[in-house]
């Protein structure tokens, strides 16, 4: 069986107490019989390791601190979260807006806390924060980490948290540039409007830089299905034949929370999320004519 490993943080992987080489965000695989019951461990720097045995089970219970795709060629195991190794305090960022203090702190996990007079709360954060700085925009509570942002409510809720590349907020709405894959030079240009209670995607397009005509062709697939998830009108990418079914696209497509790109530019994978850190990814093609989309194959 062919198993993906990924990590939210640079980590040696060991498989059966042999190096196998470093992970990250960009997977990398092997091919694991599950009857052999090889052990799996995610070593990070800072962190205690995360490890595992590859069985059949992993299709049905995830690890603990990971997450499981189940692809069409095998699985993904993805490392979100390790366990700390140092619990003493220590102050990241904090700052004071008006009646609001906001302060990110490490105490074994990075934390942030929010005071203000809605209400004290408490989250954890991702490592991408442990270095970060604090903003007020909009009634909202801006982090920008290592090549990510996250903004939270006055009540503590996290209302937006992103990989971003570039950003700016200007006159309540926050504009960002998202990598989608480094390899192949792709990224997403978005908009979301900005009130007290979150962020609201009004906008989303993707560019790669290359030849025009064929770049459109080529991402057309991808921006199709982003727009079904955000609930925008992606009938303007549709043929006239098939915007006559247009309603009934979303329910055939399912409940989707993510679009993954594939090798192959006309066909994406939709993540349908099973249970607590169980998801399976079920894939779509579709066939792009004239610059539009006519066709839609589960």
């Amino acid at each position: 069986m062919k198993i993906y490993f990924l990590s939210s943080r640079p980590c040696a992987l060991m498989l059966g107490g042999v190096f196998f080489g470093m992970t990250n965000r960009f997977e990398r695989f092997a091919e694991i019989e599950p009857k052999d019951n090889v052990f799996a461990e995610f070593i990070p720097e800072g962190a205690l390791p995360v490890g595992f045995f590859v069985t059949e089970k992993l299709r049905f219970s995830p690890p603990e601190h990971c997450e499981v795709y189940l692809l069409r060629d095998g699985i993904a195991v993805y490392a979100r979260d390790f366990p700390p190794s140092d619990f003493s305090l220590k102050i990241v960022a904090q700052e004071r807006f008006g009646a609001n203090l906001v302060t990110v702190f490490r105490q074994g996990a990075l934390q942030i806390s929010l005071e203000t007079p809605a209400g004290f709360s408490v989250s954890e954060l991702p490592e991408a924060f442990g270095k970060c700085s604090l903003r007020y925009e909009s009634g909202l509570f801006f982090l920008e980490g290592e090549g990510m942002l996250a903004a939270f409510s006055a009540d503590g809720k996290c209302v937006f948290s992103e990989r971003v590349s570039a950003y700016k907020i200007e006159t309540g709405t926050l504009t960002a540039t998202l990598p989608l894959s480094d390899s192949r030079g792709r990224s997403a240009e978005c908009s979301w409007a900005l009130t007290e209670e979150g962020c609201f995607q009004t906008a989303f397009r993707i560019r790669q830089e290359g030849e025009a005509a064929k770049v459109q062709n080529e991402l057309l697939p991808y921006a199709f299905f982003e727009s079904v998830l955000i609930g925008a009108d992606f009938s303007e990418l549709l043929s006239d034949e098939l915007k006559e079914k247009a309603e009934h696209i979303k329910a055939f497509l399912g409940d989707f929370s993510g679009v993954t790109l594939t090798k192959d530019p006309a066909t994406c994978g939709l993540v349908h999320k099973k249970k607590e850190r169980l998801y399976e990814l079920r894939y779509f093609t579709v066939d792009v004519k004239d610059g539009k989309i006519a066709d839609i194959r589960g």
